[in-house]
C-alpha cells in the first residue's frame, strides 16, 4: 500500500479510537443525567451533572489530534505490511499499543552485535584433576 494512502487510513483509525472514547464519555454523562433525575423524583428536578464534568474540550481534543497523528505515524510505519484499508485502519486504531510495544521491543541477544568473540567459560577444575 502506498504511504500517503496508509498514513490516511492509519489517521482514520486514530479518529475512529477517539470517537468511541469521546461516545463513552458523553454516554456516561447521560446516564449520571438519568440517574439524577430518577433519584431526585419526589423533589424537583435540578440540572444534574454538567457535561464538562466528562469531558473536558482541551485535553479531549489534544488526545484526539494525538490519537489521530499515531495512527498516521504508525500507517506510515507498516504501511509495506498492510494490504487493505481496514487493515491500514486496524493499526491507527490500535497505534499507541502497537508504537509502546515497537518502542520498547529488546533485540534477541543472537541479534545483538558483540564487540569481540564470545566469552568463554572456564570449567572449574574437578576434584581429582591436576
Amino acid at each position: 500500500m502506498e504511504w500517503l494512502l496508509a498514513m490516511g487510513y492509519g489517521a482514520i483509525g486514530g479518529a475512529v479510537v477517539e470517537v468511541v472514547v469521546s461516545s463513552d464519555r458523553v454516554l456516561a454523562w447521560n446516564a449520571a443525567r438519568h440517574k439524577a433525575l430518577t433519584q431526585n423524583q419526589s423533589q424537583p428536578a435540578g440540572p444534574g451533572p454538567k457535561l464538562t464534568a466528562y469531558i473536558d474540550p482541551v485535553s479531549d481534543v489534544v488526545a484526539g489530534l494525538t490519537r489521530v497523528l499515531l495512527g498516521a505515524v504508525a500507517g506510515l510505519l507498516f504501511h509495506s505490511q498492510v494490504t487493505g484499508a481496514y487493515a491500514a485502519i486496524v493499526v491507527g486504531c490500535s497505534a499507541p499499543t502497537v508504537l509502546r510495544q515497537l518502542g520498547s521491543a529488546r533485540l534477541n541477544p543472537a541479534f545483538e552485535l558483540q564487540a569481540g568473540p564470545p566469552p568463554e567459560t572456564a570449567a572449574a577444575p574437578q576434584e581429582g584433576q591436576a
